[in-house]
């Protein structure tokens, strides 16, 4: 964000990246409970596309499959690099339609996304701000899907964290609990809910499963823009 001045929440606007399809109200009711007064415009990698053209993208595999939900609710897991060239047609529409800034809405290590505009990263962010909070750096990480482990694994490693890596997805019944038993380690000082497809209530969800602290991204990334933005209401 490059020496980007605090701005006034009034008439402010933020462009969101989801990597599946839009509309998402629930993000627009995450963020405009964190940015009163900024107008949120989002737009999705998947958006225009026939369900047919996604299963393709979808069928082709990849390194680093992400969890995408499309506008039915359903999910498919896409290729993180076949994703890249559909964000960035996005961002480009998120600066054309008045955007100064646009957020992605993935905690993964995304690579840089062509754009006209500053991206926020929350892969980046949250490691940063978790090795603050983290005397030991020995650290439990929930990601939404098994093709994720091997990856999240050594992004987490690579930012100097021993971490044991669960696997739930925010869309699955019941699969929070299970990977709280499967994280149930006393020397885990804290869990990181590793995709931003959770938001704040499963944070707070997985605390009391394990009486550990929980770090949610959708939160923690939404408070940041609210700095950004100059948000005194919060």
């Amino acid at each position: 964000m490059n020496g980007n001045k605090k701005m006034s929440g009034n008439n402010q606007k933020l462009g969101i990246l989801v990597l599946g399809q839009t509309p998402r109200p629930d993000l627009e009711s995450l963020f405009g409970t964190y940015l009163p007064g900024v107008e949120i415009c989002i737009r999705g990698g998947l958006d225009n596309m026939s369900g047919d053209a996604i299963d393709a993208m979808s069928q082709k595999g990849g390194e680093y499959p992400l969890l995408t939900i499309l506008a039915d609710g359903s999910t498919r897991e896409i290729s993180m690099n076949l994703l890249v060239p559909h964000l960035s047609r996005c961002a480009g529409e998120l600066a054309d339609n008045g955007a100064a800034l646009a957020l992605l809405i993935c905690a993964g290590a995304f690579p840089d996304i062509a754009s006209p505009i500053p991206i926020l990263y929350p892969g980046r962010i949250v490691p940063a701000v978790v090795a603050q909070l983290s005397a030991t750096r020995r650290t439990g990480i929930i990601t939404p899907n098994p093709g994720q482990v091997a990856s999240a694994r050594n992004h987490w490693q690579n930012h100097g964290f021993n971490v044991e890596v669960s696997v739930a997805s925010p869309k699955e019944d019941g699969a929070l609990e299970r990977a709280a038993r499967e994280l149930n380690q006393p020397d885990l000082e804290l869990i990181v809910l590793d995709c931003m497809g959770f938001n704040p209530q499963a944070g707070r969800h997985m605390q009391k499963l394990t009486g550990r602290p929980v770090i949610c991204p959708q939160s923690l990334i939404a408070r940041v823009m609210g700095e950004y933005f100059g948000i005194d209401e919060l």
